[in-house]
This record gives C-alpha cells, sequence and structure tokens, in this order.
C-alpha cells in the first residue's frame, strides 16, 4: 500500500527528522516511507499562491515535536530553550568540539579505543595508560595547551581485570547481531564515560523473536553483555524509523526544504531538507542531504519549497508550495553500499554492513547560488511568501566554517524546514539501526522484517527533537559541520533522541564532495608604504587548514600559503610607485570576497648609522669619531658647539676641506666595503659642549635617521695648595687665607660648608681671604672651575681646625716661683722687677707680631 503524507501526519509519533519512530513505550514495527505521497502541493508562484486546503485538525495528530513548545525561533532561542547557553557559548564550544575532534583522530593512532569527550572547557581523554603521554602530546599538536583543561583518564574500570572489554563500536556491533540480529537492536554506541551502551527491545520484550530476524540462540542479553565489563544494556523500542514530509528559496542555505518525487511535475512526494551546499570533485555546485531522502533510488528530481509556508515558519502543517526547481540526486546511500540492509542473508543474520546516510543532489539550477550559511529561521513568521529570499537574506544565518566529527559532550544544532532549530549534546557516538524504506509500517505492513539499516553517527538524548521533513538538515557545533539529521523518536520512557549521520563518514561515501564553507575575506596587516621587496602581510581569520591567498599586484597574482595561525606573507614589488593590490582566500573549491586597496612603494631608509660612544663629560679632547654604517654609503658628520671653528677632515690619508654652516662644522666620508667608518679631527674639539649629528645616505635608498649625540669635553678640577685632604690645622688662630692653582682663564667656585665663595684669580693662582680666622672645627672644602662654557667636575677636600691647649697652673701659688739657673749675667739680674717686667712685654710682643705673619 501506497504511503502518504497525510497518512504519516496522521501516526502521531515523535519523529527525529531522518529514520527512527517509537510508538508509546513499546516499539510497533513501522517502514520507511518509501511511496509518493498524495498531500496538496502548490505549484504557483509566491505572488501568485492561492491557499490551499489543510487536512481537518479533527484528522491531523500533531507531533510532539513540533509542538508549540518548541516552536523555531531561530539559533539564539534554540540554544537558550535546550541548552541554556548564548550564541557566543555555543561557538566557543563548538571550537573547543573541533580541537577535542583532531585529537581524537590523533589519539586513535596509538589507542583505537580511546574515547576523547567534551564537558564545558574541559577536554577528557579515556585511554590507556600506555597512551597517556600521545595524549599529551597529541593535545598540544591540536592546540589545546592554553584554551582548555586537559584530563586523561584510564580506560579500563577497576573491576575489570578478570573480563576482556569491548574494544570499538564496530566489534561489538558485530558480536551481536551475530548473536542475536538486528530486529531488536536499536544502537550501540559509546558514551562521555567511555562505556559501551547497547539499546535493544530484546532487553524488556517478552514476545519470542521472529526467527526471520536471527539466528536461534542460547545466551540472554545479559549474558552476553556480562562478558564485558565495560558494556551496559538499556531497553529501546527498536529500529528507528525514516521519516519524510512535503517541501521550499532562491540564494540557497542549509536547512532550507526540498521536495523530491519521480518527475518535476509530481505533486506526489516526500519533504526533507537541505544539509549542507557543496561541491562536487570537479567543483560543481552540489547538495548533501539524508539518504533516505531519495527512497532508495525511487524518487529523483528536487524542487525547493517555500520557506515562508514551510512548517519552521508558519509553525504549522500547511500546503506545501514549490518554489523552483533544485536539481537532481546523482548519488544516495542509505545504509550500506548501495543501500544494504544491516541483515542481509536469508536466515536473518547479518554481514554487518554498518554504513551512512546521504545523498547528493547534483545540477543544481542555474539560478541559484548555494551559500556556506545554515538558515536561522528567526522571525520566520513575519516572512513574506512572495518574498521567499528573506531566509537567505538574514544576517543571523551562521556561516560553516569547516567540517569534523562530533565529540562527546559537545553542543549541537540542528536546522530544518519543519522545527526549525533545536539543540542537545552528543551524548554518545556509535552505530544505529533505523528502519529501511521497506520495512513494515501502518502504510505499509506487507513490508520486509528484514529492511533494517546501519549508520554511523551520534544521538543527542533529551531536547533535540525534530519533525518530518527536517530529514537530511545540517547539523552543526558552533560554527563546524558535524553531522545530517537521520533519524529520532521518543525512548520507552518518553524522552526524545534525535539521531545524526557523521558527516566525515557521510562524505568518505561519496566520490569526492566536499563541504561549502565560508571563508573570511584577508585582511591585510601591513601598512602602506612598505619598502621594496618588504614584507606584505595579512591574515584569514578563521580559515581552515590548508587555506591559501591569491595575492594581485599590478596585475600579477601570487598564491601564498597560511601559516598554522593564520598569516600569510609575501615580498613587495623591486620597483617604486602605488600599485592596485587585491586578496582572496582560497580552500579546496571555496573562495572568500576579495579585499582590494592600493599599495604604495617606497625607498627603505638605510638604517641609522652607529658610532663610538663617547663620554657625556670627559676632559680629554676628542678627536676621532668611528662606527658603522651601509658598505658605499656617505656619511655625513654635523658637530656644532658654543664656539665653531673650522676643522680640518683626515680620513685614510686623505684630507678634505670642511665646510662651515650657520651653527655647526660637517664633515663627510664614505662608508668601506666591510661597514666602517672613520673621522679624525685636527685639531681636536676642546673645552665646550658638543652635539653631533650623523647620518648617511646612498643612491636608492631613502636617507638614514639622523643619530645625534651630545657630549661635553670639562676642564680639570682646581686644587688646593694651602689645605690638604684630612688635614690637621694644630694652631690657634688658624689661618685666614686659602689658595690654589687653576687652568688660566677659568673661574673658580669654592664651596666651604656649603658656603659659597669667588676666590681672587691671578694667571694659573686662586686665593680666598677670610674675614676672620676659622673656628676649631670640622670643615669641607670643594673646589669647581669653569671655562669656555663648562664646568670640571668638582674636588672635595676634608680638614679639622684643632682647639688651642690649655696652660698648666702652678704647684703653689702663694709661694715665689724660684727662676732657673740660666747662667744670666748679674747686671741682667740687676734689673729688677723693672727690667724682668720690660723683657717680658718685649716676648708678648714678638709672639704677637709672629702670629699675625703667619
Amino acid at each position: 500500500m501506497q504511503a502518504s503524507t497525510l497518512a504519516f501526519y496522521r501516526r502521531g509519533v515523535v519523529v527525529c527528522a531522518a529514520a527512527s519512530v517509537f510508538l508509546a513505550s513499546t516499539f510497533v514495527p513501522s517502514a520507511a516511507l518509501g511511496a509518493p505521497a498524495s498531500d496538496p502541493v502548490s505549484t504557483q508562484s509566491p505572488a501568485a499562491q492561492s491557499p490551499v486546503a489543510t487536512p481537518a485538525p479533527s484528522t491531523v495528530a500533531p507531533s510532539p515535536a513540533v509542538a508549540s513548545e518548541s516552536a523555531p525561533g531561530g539559533l539564539a532561542v534554540a540554544l537558550k530553550r535546550d541548552l541554556g547557553m548564548s550564541v557566543e557559548t555555543f561557538n566557543a564550544q563548538g571550537k573547543l568540539a573541533a580541537k577535542a575532534a583532531a585529537l581524537q583522530k590523533e589519539v586513535t593512532t596509538v589507542d583505537p579505543s580511546a574515547v576523547v569527550s567534551l564537558t564545558g572547557n574541559t577536554i577528557t581523554v579515556h585511554t590507556e595508560a600506555a597512551a597517556a603521554d600521545a595524549a599529551h602530546a597529541a593535545s598540544k599538536a591540536a592546540g589545546i595547551a592554553g584554551v582548555a583543561k586537559l584530563t586523561v583518564a584510564p580506560s579500563q574500570p577497576a573491576n575489570s581485570v578478570a573480563k576482556a572489554e569491548a574494544t570499538s563500536v564496530d566489534a561489538l556491533f558485530s558480536d551481536y547481531v551475530k548473536a542475536f540480529g538486528a530486529g531488536d537492536l536499536f544502537s550501540v554506541a559509546r558514551n562521555a564515560s567511555g562505556e559501551f551502551v547497547i539499546r535493544t527491545g530484546r532487553a524488556t520484550n517478552t514476545t519470542p523473536t521472529p526467527t526471520s530476524f536471527a539466528k536461534p540462540v542460547s545466551l540472554s542479553v545479559a549474558a552476553f553483555a556480562a562478558q564485558y565489563p565495560n558494556v551496559k544494556i538499556e531497553a529501546a523500542a527498536g529500529p528507528a524509523e525514516a521519516h519524510f514530509a512535503p517541501g521550499d528559496p532562491y540564494n540557497l542555505v542549509n536547512g532550507q526544504g526540498y521536495f523530491a518525487s519521480v518527475n518535476a511535475s509530481d505533486t506526489n512526494g516526500w519533504l526533507c531538507s537541505a544539509g549542507f551546499n557543496a561541491f562536487d570533485k570537479s567543483g560543481h555546485p552540489a547538495v548533501i542531504s539524508a539518504g533516505h531522502c531519495a527512497e532508495d533510488g525511487a524518487a529523483k528530481v528536487t524542487t525547493l519549497t517555500n520557506p515562508a509556508t514551510d512548517t519552521a515558519a508558519t509553525n504549522a502543517q500547511g500546503p506545501v508550495t514549490k518554489l523552483t526547481p533544485l536539481g537532481s540526486f546523482g548519488f544516495q546511500q542509505f545504509g550500506g553500499v548501495n543501500n544494504a540492509w544491516t541483515i542481509e542473508n536469508p536466515d536473518g543474520t547479518a554481514d554487518g554492513n554498518i554504513g551512512t546516510d546521504v545523498s547528493v543532489i547534483d545540477g543544481i539550477a542555474a539560478s541559484l547560488t548555494p551559500l556556506p550559511a545554515v538558515a536561522h529561521w528567526s522571525n520566520a513568521s513575519s516572512w513574506n511568501p512572495a518574498t521567499p529570499e528573506q531566509i537567505s537574506q538574514d544576517p543571523a544565518n551562521v556561516q560553516i566554517s569547516g567540517v569534523t566529527s562530533a565529540v562527546l559532550g559537545a553542543p549541537v544544532c540542528k536546522s530544518g524546514r519543519t522545527t526549525g532549530w533545536t539543540c542537545g549534546a552528543v551524548n554518545e557516538i556509535g552505530v544505529y539501526v533505523i528502519a529501511g524504506i521497506g520495512y513494515p509500517s501502518q502504510d505499509n505492513p506487507q513490508g520486509n522484517l528484514l529492511d533494517v539499516r546501519a549508520v554511523r553517527g551520534f544521538a543527542s538524548i533529551g531536547s533535540m527533537a525534530s519533525g518530518p521533513g527536517d530529514s537530511g538538515g545540517p547539523v552543526i557545533s558552533g560554527t563546524t559541520a558535524v553531522g545530517l539529521t537521520s533519524a529520532g523518536g521518543q525512548m520507552p520512557d518518553g524522552t526524545l533522541v534525535a539521531i545524526s549521520a557523521d558527516l566525515p563518514t557521510a562524505l568518505a561515501a561519496t566520490d569526492g564532495y566536499s563541504i561549502k564553507i565560508f571563508l573570511n575575506a584577508p585582511v591585510f596587516a601591513s601598512s602602506s608604504p612598505v619598502y621594496r621587496q618588504g614584507a606584505i602581510t595579512g591574515t584569514v581569520p578563521g580559515a581552515p587548514a590548508g587555506t591559501t591567498v591569491d595575492v594581485t599586484i599590478d596585475g600579477a597574482t601570487t598564491t601564498v600559503p597560511l601559516d598554522a595561525s593564520g598569516a600569510w606573507t609575501l615580498p613587495a614589488p623591486n620597483k617604486l610607485g602605488t600599485f592596485p593590490i587585491s586578496a582572496v582566500a582560497h580552500s579546496g573549491f571555496n573562495s572568500s570576497l576579495t579585499t582590494s586597496t592600493s599599495l604604495d612603494v617606497a625607498l627603505e631608509p638605510l638604517p641609522e648609522p652607529a658610532t663610538t660612544e663617547l663620554p657625556a663629560a670627559g676632559t680629554s679632547p676628542v678627536s676621532l669619531f668611528t662606527g658603522t654604517g651601509r658598505p658605499g654609503a656617505t656619511l655625513t658628520l654635523a658637530i656644532s658647539s658654543q664656539a665653531d671653528a673650522a676643522r680640518t677632515l683626515s680620513n685614510n690619508k686623505q684630507r678634505f676641506a670642511t665646510r662651515s654652516l650657520a651653527s655647526a662644522t660637517t664633515f663627510t666620508t664614505v662608508v668601506d666595503a666591510g661597514g666602517t667608518w672613520t673621522i679624525h679631527l685636527s685639531p681636536a674639539l676642546g673645552l665646550g659642549s658638543y652635539t653631533a649629528t650623523i647620518m648617511q645616505t646612498l643612491a636608492g635608498w631613502a636617507d638614514s635617521p639622523v643619530a645625534t649625540l651630545t657630549f661635553s669635553v670639562i676642564p680639570t678640577a682646581p686644587s688646593s695648595t694651602t689645605l690638604s685632604d684630612n688635614q690637621q690645622i694644630v694652631f690657634n688662630p688658624a689661618p685666614t687665607t686659602i689658595s690654589g692653582t687653576n687652568l688660566p682663564g677659568a673661574t673658580i667656585t669654592l664651596l666651604l660648608n656649603g658656603q659659597s665663595y669667588t676666590p681672587a684669580v691671578n694667571g694659573s693662582t686662586w686665593s680666598l681671604t677670610l674675614n676672620d680666622p676659622l673656628a676649631p672645627g670640622v670643615y669641607t672644602l670643594v673646589l669647581t672651575q669653569s671655562l669656555s662654557g663648562v664646568t670640571s667636575a668638582p674636588v672635595t677636600s676634608t680638614f679639622t681646625v684643632l682647639s688651642p691647649p690649655v696652660a698648666a697652673l702652678a704647684a703653689n701659688p702663694s709661694s715665689p716661683i724660684p727662676l732657673a739657673n740660666t747662667g744670666v749675667p748679674s747686671s741682667v739680674a740687676g734689673l729688677g722687677a723693672a727690667g724682668i717686667l720690660l723683657l717680658m712685654s718685649g716676648a708678648i710682643m714678638l709672639f704677637r707680631r709672629r702670629t699675625r705673619t703667619l
């Protein structure tokens, strides 16, 4: 019996847009839709279309997947509703997931059973202890250090010593179907904890399994799982069911709906969603979608539907409006190669046939421009059917930046023509058994129970709902493409489950098809002007590895690769002028917008010449300047001072006349082949403050920057001839005159305990007379001399003026002091007291006079 779209809606099941359905809490086998649908389809243009009758509400059982609480509202709404996160967080998690996927690929080369998962900002690697070092090394290669926290955990549980572990999803899947067949099997997958999970109806089903499903077995499912320490069994409703519903615009974006049929004129067919715009191996445009949308080859052509009348915009099941031709199916695989069933043999045993769910639509209409963007569906309820291009003009559409496999724990979102955006997490990665096109269903009760297909992919459990018509739609993590909506439904407890086909696996089944991605336009990092052969640099933000940039300068194009940081560089032309320059990035068949500007190529300045450093203030005359420069350059030295004098240049025994400027004397020489230069000054620079400027010039180069050097030639310090450092003056009173030597014509400055004096200068000597003798104490003397506008370094000395000694008292003042026998003649003694007083008076006068002549 042919299945109709109307009958599909009436099932009232929870569907997940690709291939699996569960009714209530027990499995009711139901086949994928394999015949044309019979819902009304409008073929009128958007501007002229008229309403087409829809099924009466009493005859339609709405799917919970499209109930009001799951109404489409764009990526931001879906993320907040389903995951409680912002778009920024989702994009950041997507970037981390891409790095985790790269790590997964690297670490499995060492440990094939390793599992990488993402939780928040932590990337966890479940691997063997022996592979831990390789995991850390791989994390560095993937650029995880400094971006996310890395945790390496043992993959073997502590209680598994005596049991052999399951090592891979594929091996466990093969063992299970060999033992039990695939009739009750839903999935074999691995979760973020590293456990293998088998979901099967056999775990709770008490009805004997039909003999066509499997070989006779004596081992129970529980006993089968008990053989492995890292495998657990969970109840499921059985195989998932592929589903479709009727289908969408001009600029083609990912997530738009399309109508698949046998002939372009048909009004009966199937609805799906475009997954990702793509290229075939020759670069022709194509669309990647789900394989089951081609109905095992029954569907031939596809037509876009009007997004403004799709359920994601109207939130209602209404008529389908054809918009414009899309293309025709060029390849499709649902299950194994050539749509092979998982159960291949007549006795119900399985040969494995783990495959994928992918189709390619070729011959894209010339009027369509495929864009590397996913439809956002925000404000879709306000779209006008007469202007369907609104879906591609939405600035909130998500640009696709790359392709990778999903990572356990990473957030993901899907887009489709029925439910718009819904989001969840990658809870499992494994193999999922989906009811095939010919599987028995309400519309096809005579179908073949052996028609089940094994699809490699991942499951999101809990919030990521889908509806009929979402099949084939894009699944992204951040801005990275990771999957195609394949199947879904409800677990026995009512929990939603969405199954996505792994995108890299799907692409590998095609004949060299690749996803169209968005490339940012190149950014010029270097500023104009640049020098001949100088570096022109730029970046392509967010570009994938292998991206190249075509840079065109003055009509000549050069292709340059990006480095690991996304930067590129090439040399400027070896000629002067202003040139047009443009850059466009390429990755595979993908191209960015072109960035254009102008480029000024100017003379490169010579480097600033170097010179031997001179002391800031020295006492020796300066007669030599040396340094380094560019060989062959002319070096010019200009010296200015308070009193310029004509100088003569002597260099390499050659003499050059000098020319005097208004405030400087200049000298020139040529830098020798070794890159050094020397200028001799004769006479040497004497006392004074000087500024020297040095630059070099060379034909074909811009003049160098000017090097500036300031220095002084200062006089030697004056000296003191009457006082020396640490001198002690014993007698009192102290001297009142201080003197010393100096350079002729100098001005002397004397500081005595901080008080300033200006001594008198007479030729090469100076002196200072104090008004009063120095009192006893310690004194600091500081001397400088100034000449030709410069001042010498200070010379400092310290001296001490001692207190006078105290005279000793007579032993008995009341007794006359006896005179010493000095042999004085009696005539002198006869002078008596008056004569003695006269002599003493003369002695005192002599002492005083001598003191004054010191």
